[in-house]
């Protein structure tokens, strides 16, 4: 081979690597990912913990890019962003709940994901389960009662780090409704507020992106103080509420009070017994 064949196979190859880089780059920028912030202010933390430095404070509407699809820590988003304050790229995480994502992640269909499928719909239970069927599983619960048309069964155990009482609402003999009640009392009523965003992060690990995240002021004696919040929650001022919805499961996260008392609960609702349920809750005890 003489120099000038020497020459074209080189000037070839660089023209096949150059070809090569622009496809793949074109593919990489493609594919990017961006996520919204859907709540009105959310952190973006150094490390992904909330006791990590605070990288910057986004508003709602901030558009941001993900590093990768799967989640950190099952809560969090890795981002990269360009800050409005410096114009300088930076990166950090972020939680899940406090964005939606704007693109739609794909899924092969495989055996794994029809084991997925028949995931259960409250802890290790189904719809329509028995009673027997739950205490098999659950063993034996710490009380049992009956009320208005339903059955049910009771157990204390620790639930997102608290002490909560954990029921199974039965209307003949099929599970039809489920709850989380947590029991910890709190010296100072701003408590409950970070309780409640403790188990809305616990639900997020479990659930898809929240369907519903609301504050809803009933007086708003003390909306300019948030000092205070947590004793407008005990007074019934102030109430949140969190849903998620699934095609088997509606599940309400709430924060509400009257009386000075402060009640945190999450409501399971099998959705092809929703109709019996409000049937059962419409008549008089």
């Amino acid at each position: 081979m003489n120099n000038k064949q020497i020459a074209r196979e080189i000037i070839r190859s660089i023209f096949f690597i150059i070809l090569t880089f622009s496809f793949l780059s074109g593919l990489l920028f493609s594919q990017e990912k961006k996520v919204k912030v859907v709540a009105d202010k959310a952190n973006i933390y150094f490390k992904p913990d909330k006791r990590s430095p605070v990288v910057e404070i986004v508003e709602k509407g901030t558009v941001l890019t993900l590093h990768q699809t799967k989640h950190v820590k099952k809560i969090w988003n890795y981002v990269y962003f360009t800050s409005k304050e410096t114009g300088v790229s930076k990166s950090g995480y972020i939680l899940d709940s406090k964005v939606e994502r704007l693109f739609v992640k794909s899924k092969a269909v495989t055996l794994r994901d029809r084991r997925l499928e028949s995931k259960s719909h409250f802890r290790q239970a189904f719809w329509g389960m028995s009673k027997g069927q739950i205490i098999r599983v659950e063993g034996k619960p710490s009380h049992q009662e009956r009320s208005g048309g339903l059955e049910i069964i009771g157990y204390q155990q620790k639930v997102a780090g608290m002490k909560c009482l954990i029921e199974y609402i039965f209307r003949e003999d099929r599970l039809i409704r489920a709850k989380y009640i947590f029991l910890e009392k709190r010296k100072y009523k701003n408590q409950y507020i970070a309780d409640y965003k403790r188990v809305k992060d616990f639900l997020a690990e479990k659930h898809e992106q929240v369907a519903l995240d609301n504050i809803n002021w009933l007086n708003t004696m003390y909306k300019e103080d948030y000092s205070k919040w947590g004793i407008a929650v005990s007074l019934g001022h102030l109430e949140y509420n969190s849903l998620w919805s699934t095609p088997e499961t509606e599940i309400l996260l709430k924060l509400s009070g009257g009386d000075n008392e402060v009640s945190l609960e999450v409501e399971y609702t099998g959705v092809r017994f929703k109709d019996i349920d409000k049937e059962v809750k419409r008549r008089p005890l």
